[in-house]
């Protein structure tokens, strides 16, 4: 009887203990969840331009059939988001967190053994949409999961992201520089083990819940209010999207003519990309404490003088600033995104997919437009045109709604 009485006291004081403490391990837990399934998701992608010159060998590939396969890979895995994540909205997004990164590794993982040009452009769209799938449903949960500290959850949600980008070289690289191209579909053991960890580890996501008749009008007013809104913040990531896939598009090429190494030059991407990485980090925490508008003012106002600053300086201390303004640049991913979700609660996927997908498709048209400057006016002065876009980011985020125009509970 002693016994059973100090049982119930224990499990009484630990429930106790568990109400008046947050539940830190368990958020801990999970962002780690989601950030290692980000980081593995996007290894895939970035296994493309490494394996490009072993492809134009492979099948040779005059300069437009390469580029077309970049092009397809790219659209494949953006454009495509906004629709997967409508399907998790409906459906509930389990089935996609954990089919997406296995369509994605598998199939990427394959395009060195392929043999056909047309199966080669196969994989790749079916990879890219592999890889889409798995972003709009991980992101909601990263951030729901989160509670009060919702952009923080984003941020490192998107740390592993970007990581696994600017780090996918390094998996496929020993890969076929010791086993040769054909097997390359090695690669995809690390995607088989994350989808394992997901399956056992990954929560069930919710379901949206259709409105009653009677709620129509009120969402749909709601959403006509929003849709305004929502068109300025995907503004703002467009623009400022569009200035970093132009920069670090024609990075190593920029810095090659201003006189470094092919290595250096190379290396400007990854200085760019890690600094970047930590600068989504570092503003995601920042945000949940001065508000996420704040920090998209101060994202897009910082970055200006840091961006002239690296057009006007050429040498060594290029890199520096380099290295700032990837941070500067990065520093309001995770609140746009979180913004996002909170102007549109119940579509927090779909919204995830256009900011995280559509966006990055839009961007890519405006990546065009910067190599048609360069060959009209030069390689220097299309990067100074590059300064109007962060303006126009700038300009467009005073007009965001600020955290007293959200109705979303918290």
């Amino acid at each position: 009887m002693m016994s059973s009485f100090f049982f119930i006291f224990r499990q009484v004081r630990m429930m106790i203990k568990g109400m008046s403490q947050p539940p830190r391990k368990p958020f801990l837990s999970q962002a780690g969840l989601f950030a290692l399934g980000h980081f593995i998701n996007d290894l895939y992608p970035a296994f493309l331009p490494p394996l490009l010159p072993l492809l134009v060998e492979k099948f040779q590939l005059t300069f437009t059939r390469a580029g077309v396969l970049a092009t397809v890979l790219s659209f494949s895995a953006s454009l495509t988001q906004p629709l997967f994540g409508y399907l998790a909205d409906r459906l509930g997004g389990r089935t996609l967190i954990l089919l997406g990164p296995l369509v994605c590794g598998v199939s990427l993982s394959f395009i060195g053994a392929v043999h056909h040009y047309p199966l080669l452009v196969f994989l790749l769209i079916l990879g890219g949409m592999g890889g889409a799938a798995f972003h709009p449903e991980a992101a909601a949960m990263a951030a729901s999961l989160s509670r009060g500290k919702r952009t923080l959850g984003m941020s490192i949600f998107m740390l592993g992201g970007n990581a696994g980008y600017g780090l996918g070289p390094f998996l496929i690289l020993p890969v076929v520089s010791n086993l040769g191209l054909n097997w390359s579909f090695l690669s995809c053991l690390p995607a088989l083990g994350l989808v394992w960890l997901l399956y056992r580890y990954a929560p069930r996501g919710e379901k949206l819940v259709a409105p009653s008749s009677a709620s129509l009008p009120s969402v749909g007013q709601q959403m006509r209010r929003r849709l305004s809104r929502f068109g300025l913040l995907l503004g703002v990531v467009v623009l400022r999207v569009t200035a970093v896939l132009s920069l670090t598009t024609f990075l190593p090429t920029f810095q090659k003519l201003r006189g470094f190494s092919l290595l250096a030059a190379g290396s400007s991407f990854t200085v760019f990309m890690v600094c970047g990485a930590l600068g989504g980090l570092i503003g995601g925490i920042l945000a949940d404490r001065v508000g996420r508008k704040k920090m998209i003012i101060a994202s897009s106002a910082l970055v200006l003088p840091a961006f002239l600053a690296f057009l006007v300086w050429k040498g060594p201390a290029s890199f520096i600033i380099l290295s700032l303004l990837g941070f500067l640049f990065f520093l309001s991913e995770s609140a746009c995104i979180v913004l996002a979700q909170e102007m549109a609660p119940g579509k927090a996927r779909t919204v995830s997919g256009i900011i995280m997908g559509m966006a990055w498709g839009l961007a890519g048209f405006g990546v065009l437009g910067t190599g048609a400057l360069a060959d009209a006016l030069g390689i220097e002065g299309a990067m100074g045109f590059l300064l109007l876009l962060p303006a126009g980011s700038l300009l467009i985020s005073l007009f965001l709604p600020g955290a007293q125009d959200q109705s979303v509970p918290r």
